[in-house]
């Protein structure tokens, strides 16, 4: 799993179709180059699971227990 800042965008969107998805504050991407998902974690600790680029499907989003590891697979 590779994670990135993201603290340079104000927000981010994704658009499935006309369904937009948005994030307020973004902070880091957890991204891993074989899932078909990526997980943002917004400046609440918020984390939301997101279809990559080119997939289809529901957007989840939790808030981690444990903030120091927001992501667990």
């Amino acid at each position: 799993m590779t994670r990135y800042s993201l603290k340079s965008e104000a927000w981010r969107e994704y658009d499935f179709n006309g369904r937009v998805y948005r994030i307020d504050r973004p902070r880091e991407l957890f991204l891993s180059l074989r899932g078909t998902t990526h997980r943002v974690v917004d400046c609440f600790g918020i984390v939301h699971c997101c279809p990559a680029p080119g997939q289809n499907g529901c957007v989840l989003r939790w808030s981690p227990k444990n903030a120091s590891n927001p992501v667990d697979f």
